[in-house]
C-alpha cells in the first residue's frame, strides 16, 4: 500500500497545471503583502522587552527631541588652526546651507560661542587644533530627520576644508543601507555561482533551472509573511537578510536532493508518475524529517526573547517553511510537466562521469580502515575548536562597522582627538506614575538623592538635571538659568524624565558594564521607577539572558532532534552520534570564527576591525548551523537506512549510502557555501561573521564529517546502528498475556 507522500506525487501528477497556477496565485498574493510594507523594529536597537530596550522606547515616544537628534560636522584645514579668521568664515559659510534644510535648526554649538570657557573649547576643538566640531541640534523626531539624512551630510559643503560627518542617526542610516547593500552583494554572488554548480552536478540546462525556480518563489513567499507578520510579531530589518542567507540555500537543496531522485527513479525505467511517487516517498520524505530538524535548530532563537534572535529566527523558519512548500508542490508539477526532457540542453562538463567512481572507491577504503580514517578526522576538529576556548564576547559597538567608512572615521576622531568630547553616556528614565506631577519639590528631593548616589559611581563625570536641583522648584521655571529651562523643556514630559549621565568608560568595555551595575544598585532602591538606558546596559542585560537561557534552549534542541532522528532510522545509536558529530563539526566552526574576527587572521582582505565576537553570533551559529548539519545528515542516513532494509548488510548500507548520497552532499555543500560566501564580503560585521561561520561548518560537515567521521563510526558500530526497543512487538505481547489470562 503507497504511503501518503506516495500518493501525493500521484495526485500532483494528475493536477500539476493547477498546482502550478496556485504556486504563481501565491506568489502574486506575496508581493501585494510587500507592497502594503513593514512594521520592523529596529534592529540597531535594543528590544521593548528589557529594561535598556524600554527605557529608549519611553524616550523615543515621549521625548521626541534628545540628544540622539544631533548631528556632528568635523571641520579640518591642513594648514589654519581653529581660531584663525580664515577658518571661522569658512566655517561659518558653510554651515549656511543647513538653511535649505526643511528642518528647523534648534541650535548649532560652535567653538566661537564661548572661547574663554576651556571645557567648551576642549569639547570641540581638537588637541592639534587643525580640526573643530560642530554639533547641530534639528527641530525634529528622529524618523523625521531620518528622512533628510542624505540632505543633511551634503548641506555642509566646503572647497577649502574636509568635512566628515557623523552622529547617531547617521550611523544608523549607513548602517541600514549597509544592510540592504549586503543583501543584493550576497545575491548577485550566491545565485550565479549555485546555477554553475548546479550545471556540474546535473549536466542539463533544464535540470539546473528548476531549483531557482523553487528560490525565486520562496524569496516573495517567505519575504510578504515576515512583513505581514511584523504587524503583531517583533521583526527587525535583520529578518530579510535570514530569508536570503537560509533560504536561497535550503531551496536549492532540496530541489537538488528531490531532481536527482526523480532522474535516478526515470533511469530505472519508471514512468513520469511513478518517477514523481518513489521520489515523494523517498527523498520528499527526507527533505520533510531535514526542514523539520532544521526548525528544531531554529526554535532555539525563539527562546532568547531579549535579544533580536526571534526575529531572525522567524526570518529563517519562515523561508525553510517557503523552500519545502514549493519543493514538494511546485517542484513535483513541474517535473511532470517536464517529464523525460528533464535531460534536455545537455551541457558538456569535464570530470563528471568519474566522479561516482571516486565516491564508490572512497567509500571502500574508509570501509575497510575505518580507524585510520576516524582517530586523525577527530583530532583535527578538536584542533579546529580550540581557539573558542579564548573567546570574547561583548553587543558590538561601532567597531562593527569598516573601518573606512566615514561615520565610524569621524566618531573616532571626535574620540581620540577632542579631550571633552564624551563619546558614551548613560539615559536614566524616570516613569512617572499615572497623575504624578513632573513639576514637584517632593519628586527632586527624591530624585536628587537617586542623582548623589550614582554621582558618586566610579566612572560617571558628573548628573546634572533640574529634578537633581531641589532648590530650582522654589522659583517658576521662566526664572531658571537658560541651561536649566533647555534641559526641562528637552528632557521632561508628563510621563517621563531622562537624565544624561556622561561616563568616562567606552562602551561595552568591562568597566562601563560594572558601572552600569553600580548604577542600578542605586536606582533599583529609589522610590521612583528609574530604568537604566544605553547599549552598556544592554549588553549587560543580554549577557545575563543568555547564560540563563542557552543551558535549556541546548538540552531542547539536543533532545528534539535525537527524537526526529529515531522516527526516521528507528535506531538509538544513530541520534546520537548524529548529534555528537554536529557538535563537533559547529565547535570547529567556532573555533575558526575566533581566529579570523577576534585574532583578525583576514581583518584586511575581509575590511574589518578584530574585536570579540558578538553575543548572538554563537547561539545563532549553532542554532542554525545545528539545524543545516542534520539536513545532511538525515539526507544521508535515508539513503543508508534505504540499503539497510534491503541488505541487512551494516558494512554495505552504509558504503552504498555514502556513494549514493556522497556526490549530491557534496554538491549541495557547494551551493550553500556559494551562497554563504555571498554574505563573508557583508560590510556588516554580524552578518558577515554568521556567513563565514556556516559557509565553514556547512564545509566541514560535508567533508570531514559526512565523508570520514560518520561512516567510519557506523561502520565500526556494525549492526548496533540499527538496535532500537520493539515498543509495538512489547505492546502486542502484553495484550496477548491479557487475553490468555
Amino acid at each position: 500500500m503507497e504511503g501518503a507522500l506516495s500518493r501525493a506525487g500521484r495526485s500532483i501528477h494528475r493536477n500539476r497545471s493547477v498546482i502550478v497556477a496556485v504556486s504563481l496565485a501565491t506568489v502574486l498574493v506575496s508581493v501585494f503583502l510587500i507592497t502594503q510594507g513593514n512594521e520592523f523594529e529596529d534592529g540597531n536597537s535594543p528590544p521593548t522587552s528589557i529594561e535598556s530596550g524600554r527605557a529608549l522606547e519611553l524616550v523615543s515616544e515621549e521625548l521626541p527631541v534628545v540628544s540622539t537628534n544631533s548631528v556632528n560636522y568635523i571641520f579640518t584645514h591642513e594648514s589654519l588652526e581653529w581660531d584663525d579668521p580664515a577658518f571661522e568664515q569658512e566655517v561659518r559659510e558653510s554651515l549656511m546651507g543647513l538653511d535649505e534644510i526643511s528642518l528647523g535648526v534648534l541650535e548649532i554649538s560652535l567653538p566661537y560661542d564661548n572661547p574663554e570657557d576651556q571645557f567648551h573649547l576642549a569639547r570641540h576643538v581638537s588637541m592639534d587644533g587643525h580640526r573643530i566640531a560642530a554639533f547641530v541640534e534639528f527641530n525634529g523626531t528622529e524618523e523625521e530627520i531620518a528622512k533628510e539624512i542624505s540632505h543633511i551630510k551634503n548641506a555642509v559643503d566646503s572647497e577649502q576644508m574636509e568635512i566628515l560627518v557623523t552622529g547617531s542617526l547617521i550611523i544608523d542610516s549607513d548602517f541600514d543601507r549597509m544592510l540592504e547593500d549586503d543583501q543584493i552583494r550576497a545575491e548577485i554572488i550566491g545565485i550565479p555561482l549555485s546555477i554553475i554548480i548546479l550545471l556540474f552536478v546535473f549536466r542539463t540546462i533544464v535540470a539546473s533551472l528548476l531549483p531557482m525556480a523553487v528560490a525565486m518563489c520562496m524569496f516573495p513567499m517567505a519575504t510578504g509573511l515576515s512583513f505581514y507578520i511584523s504587524r503583531w510579531f517583533s521583526m527587525t530589518q535583520y529578518s530579510v537578510s535570514m530569508i536570503s542567507l537560509i533560504g536561497i540555500a535550503v531551496s536549492i537543496d532540496y530541489s537538488l536532493f528531490m531532481i536527482s531522485r526523480f532522474r535516478e527513479e526515470l533511469g530505472k525505467g519508471q514512468d513520469v508518475e511513478g518517477a514523481l511517487a518513489t521520489m515523494m516517498s523517498t527523498a520528499g520524505r527526507a527533505i520533510l524529517y531535514s526542514g523539520a530538524t532544521v526548525a528544531v535548530g531554529l526554535c532555539t532563537l525563539f527562546y532568547f526573547t531579549a535579544t533580536h534572535m526571534p526575529s531572525m529566527g522567524m526570518g529563517a523558519f519562515l523561508a525553510v517553511l517557503g523552500a519545502l512548500i514549493y519543493s514538494l508542490t511546485l517542484l513535483p508539477a513541474l517535473l511532470s510537466l517536464v517529464g523525460h526532457r528533464i535531460d534536455s540542453l545537455p551541457v558538456p562538463l569535464p570530470w563528471g562521469d568519474g566522479e561516482g567512481r571516486f565516491w564508490e572507491e572512497f567509500s571502500t577504503k574508509v570501509m575497510k580502515n575505518p580507524m585510520r580514517w576516524l582517530v586523525p578526522s577527530m583530532g583535527v576538529l578538536l584542533l579546529m575548536g580550540a581557539p573558542f576556548l579564548h573567546v570574547q564576547l561583548t553587543a558590538g559597538g561601532l567597531d562593527t562597522l569598516p573601518p573606512d567608512l566615514e561615520s565610524r572615521l569621524a566618531y573616532e576622531i571626535l574620540e581620540e582627538e577632542f579631550p571633552a568630547f564624551t563619546a558614551s553616556s548613560v539615559p536614566l528614565v524616570i516613569v512617572f506614575d499615572d497623575g504624578q506631577e513632573p513639576y514637584s519639590r517632593a519628586l527632586a528631593v527624591s530624585v536628587s538623592e537617586m542623582c548623589q548616589n550614582v554621582a558618586s559611581v566610579e566612572g560617571v563625570i558628573s548628573v546634572e538635571h533640574p529634578l537633581c536641583n531641589p532648590s530650582l522648584f522654589d522659583t517658576e521655571i521662566d526664572q531658571w538659568p537658560q541651561e536649566y529651562r533647555v534641559a526641562w523643556l528637552t528632557t521632561v514630559s508628563n510621563s517621563v524624565a531622562m537624565i544624561n549621565v556622561p561616563i568616562e568608560y567606552p562602551s561595552g568595555s568591562d568597566e562601563a558594564e560594572q558601572l552600569i551595575k553600580d548604577i542600578r544598585a542605586f536606582t533599583s532602591v529609589s522610590e521612583e521607577e528609574v530604568l537604566v538606558g544605553s547599549w552598556t546596559s544592554y549588553e549587560v542585560d543580554m549577557k545575563d539572558h543568555l547564560r540563563e537561557r542557552i543551558p535549556a534552549a541546548l538540552a531542547f534542541v539536543l533532545i528534539v532532534t535525537m527524537v526526529l532522528v529515531w522516527f526516521q532510522v528507528h535506531s538509538v545509536l544513530v541520534p546520537i552520534k548524529a548529534v555528537l558529530m554536529n557538535i563537533l563539526s559547529i565547535t570547529a566552526s567556532f573555533g575558526l570564527i575566533v581566529v579570523v574576527f577576534q585574532d583578525g587572521l583576514l581583518a584586511g582582505p575581509l575590511n574589518f576591525t578584530p574585536q570579540p565576537l558578538d553575543l548572538m553570533v554563537p547561539p545563532l551559529v549553532f542554532g542554525i548551523a545545528f539545524g543545516l548539519s542534520m539536513d545532511y545528515e538525515v539526507l544521508m542516513l535515508s539513503r543508508i537506512h534505504e540499503s539497510w532494509l534491503e541488505t541487512k548488510d551494516n558494512t554495505r548500507a552504509v558504503s552504498e549510502g555514502l556513494q549514493a548520497s556522497g556526490r549530491l552532499i557534496t554538491g549541495a555543500a557547494a551551493i550553500m557555501i556559494a551562497v554563504f560566501s555571498g554574505f563573508i564580503f557583508a560590510d556588516v560585521m554580524i552578518i558577515k561573521s554568521i556567513g563565514f561561520a556556516l559557509a565553514v561548518a556547512v564545509f566541514v560537515d560535508a567533508t570531514i564529517v559526512r565523508a570520514i567521521v560518520v561512516p567510519s563510526a557506523m561502520r565500526l558500530m556494525g549492526r548496533a546502528n540499527w538496535w532500537s526497543p520493539d515498543f509495538t512487538r512489547s505492546r502486542k505481547n502484553k495484550d496477548e498475556s491479557l487475553v490468555n489470562q
